[in-house]
Parts: C-alpha cells; sequence; structure tokens
C-alpha cells in the first residue's frame, strides 16, 4: 500500500456486496492453505457468497464493517449477537457480540487494518469468536486484543472438518 492511499474502514452498504464476495473468497484463499484441501479452496467462487453478502446488507444497519483502500474494498469484520441462552454459547459473553469473520487481503495485513475493523465491530466490550486452531498468526493477533481461548471446541463438517476453537474477551 502507498503512502499516499486513501484508507476508510466504515459499515458496509449494499454496493459494497460484490467486492466483500469477492474478498471474502480471496482471504479464504490466502488464510486456510495447509488447513484445507486445495481443491476445497479453488473450487471457492464469490458467486456462491454473493447471495449472503446480499442478504445481510439489506439490514438498514448491517452488523459488517468494510476496510477500503482508495475505494477499493480490502478487508471487512462481521459480527452477530450471541443469543440469550444459545446452547452452543454457554458463555458469559451470552447477549453479547460474536465477530464471525474478520479477514483482510494479504498485502494489507500488518498495517492496523485488522484491529480498527475488529474496534468498529465490538468496540471495546465482551465478546467472543471461532478460529481455526491452525491458524496461529490469526491466534496471536486475537490474544494481542486480549481474546484468550476458552477450551471450547468445534469441528466444521462443511469445511472439511475445521477444527476451530472459541476466543472469548471478557471486557
Amino acid at each position: 500500500m502507498s503512502v499516499a492511499a486513501c484508507v476508510d474502514v466504515r459499515r458496509a452498504r449494499p454496493a459494497d456486496a460484490v467486492q466483500l464476495a469477492e474478498v471474502h473468497t480471496q482471504c479464504w484463499q490466502q488464510t486456510y492453505p495447509g488447513l484445507m484441501s486445495d481443491a476445497f479452496l479453488a473450487a471457492l467462487k464469490p458467486a456462491d457468497r454473493l447471495p449472503m453478502w446480499c442478504q445481510l446488507l439489506l439490514a438498514p444497519e448491517p452488523a459488517a464493517w468494510v476496510a477500503c483502500v482508495d475505494g477499493s474494498v480490502v478487508g471487512f469484520s462481521a459480527t452477530r449477537t450471541v443469543p440469550q441462552g444459545d446452547t452452543d454459547q454457554d458463555l458469559p459473553t451470552s447477549g453479547s457480540l460474536e465477530l464471525w469473520g474478520l479477514y483482510l487481503i494479504k498485502s494489507h495485513q500488518g498495517l492496523g487494518l485488522g484491529r480498527r475493523l475488529l474496534e468498529a465491530a465490538l468496540g471495546a466490550g465482551p465478546a467472543s469468536l471461532w478460529v481455526a486452531a491452525g491458524n496461529g498468526k490469526a491466534i496471536g493477533f486475537y490474544e494481542r486484543l486480549r481474546f484468550a481461548p476458552d477450551g471450547a471446541e468445534d469441528r466444521v463438517a462443511d469445511w472439511e472438518d475445521l477444527h476451530e476453537i472459541r476466543m472469548i474477551r471478557s471486557r
């Protein structure tokens, strides 16, 4: 990224859907080699993610934020509210926010945009997230931002049985 680049972190808009689907796909293909098969990652297509983004961005204030450099989306963060009493979320942050996605194109990592996206999405309050157990870079990033593994684990069958761990931030 050039020194003169215009960087913005803002709430996502419906007009961002196509770029979000493209960035989401590209980020998975850059993030998960070695954790998921090359065939699985090669089969990912932005068109498959586009309906999800279109639906999400229909909300009056979508729970998604984008990082833009010179007007182009280079990353995003997205949250959901953890339902009260959710049996899969039996933790002290029930009713708070869950970060379900935080991705940046590899060339824009390490520049502070990930932190800005996380802060835009979650603020400073209690939160939870799930991260691939083998993604040491992401785990270290979240630990620097006061998240800690709480011992919960899951396997996502639709993602080649990807092993995930939950991390929480109490305050």
